[in-house]
């Protein structure tokens, strides 16, 4: 279904229309809660925002080719926990399950609708990064194995086929979200206190400064692995993972990060 069509009579939204906007903002998707940014179905009357992938309404057992003999139900409430202190989590990039889910109930699986259209590798000039459910080494981000709000699993990762460069699926989408909110305050008009914009701006800047501790610290200039190849394989990672995990098909946040490391 292309991104022009309105939707009307969506099971969780029958009353009225919903339709294809585009605001250069984040927002928080009413179908699995997460956060999105850019392109949304929306009900202008409600204050409704839909990610596309949240618009599924099907009713019939899905598979994912990355668990062969896995049947998911979509479900457009989370299962219950079994104990009150536990949380649900997304098995890809290991937020907290709060609304639309793929649920499968035998394996204990759960992936945010998103998140369930990553794809399975990317070749990136002559480096190919699969996705891997579990981490063999340290984050390009993060420089650790475990997520630090993962509970007791760090979630899906890109890994590189010569085994040395990873990154967590849930650390790209930090990444750019964390770089646009800083800009964001750095730039703000209006009430803003100069403090306030201050702040935004050492924020950003230490965003900037981060990006280029990764690439020191990891070594990504040695080997073959030069400066300049290092900053172009980063930047199609975060366009193309981020666009998905947080449903921004145009690119509208990883662009502007992607300006952030040239």
């Amino acid at each position: 279904m292309a991104m022009n069509d309105i939707l009307r009579n969506h099971p969780s939204h029958p009353n009225h229309e919903l339709d294809p906007q585009n605001y250069a903002r984040p927002y928080t998707c009413h179908g699995c809660k997460q956060k999105g940014f850019g392109p949304r179905y929306r009900c202008q009357t409600c204050d409704f925002d839909f990610h596309q992938a949240c618009t599924y309404t099907g009713t019939h057992p899905v598979y994912h080719d990355y668990f062969p003999g896995s049947k998911f139900m979509f479900l457009r409430n989370p299962p219950e926990p079994c104990h009150p202190e536990c949380r649900i989590r997304c098995d890809a990039c290991r937020n907290t399950i709060k609304g639309f889910v793929f649920h499968c109930e035998e394996d204990d699986l759960d992936v945010h609708p998103c998140c369930w259209n990553l794809e399975r590798s990317y070749q990136i000039e002559d480096v190919k990064f699969n996705l891997n459910k579990k981490v063999k080494g340290k984050c390009m981000w993060c420089n650790s194995k475990r997520l630090k709000d993962g509970g007791t699993d760090n979630g899906w990762s890109y890994v590189s086929n010569c085994g040395k460069y990873h990154v967590h699926v849930a650390c790209v989408t930090e990444m750019a979200l964390e770089a646009w909110y800083n800009n964001n305050n750095t730039n703000s008009g209006g009430g803003s206190s100069s403090s306030t914009s201050s702040g935004g701006g050492q924020e950003l800047l230490a965003v900037k400064k981060k990006l280029k501790e990764v690439q020191v610290v990891g070594g990504y200039g040695d080997g073959g692995f030069g400066k300049n190849k290092f900053w172009r394989i980063l930047k199609f990672l975060v366009k193309t993972v981020v666009s998905i995990v947080i449903g921004d098909p145009t690119m509208i946040l990883a662009s502007f990060f992607v300006d952030l490391l040239s």
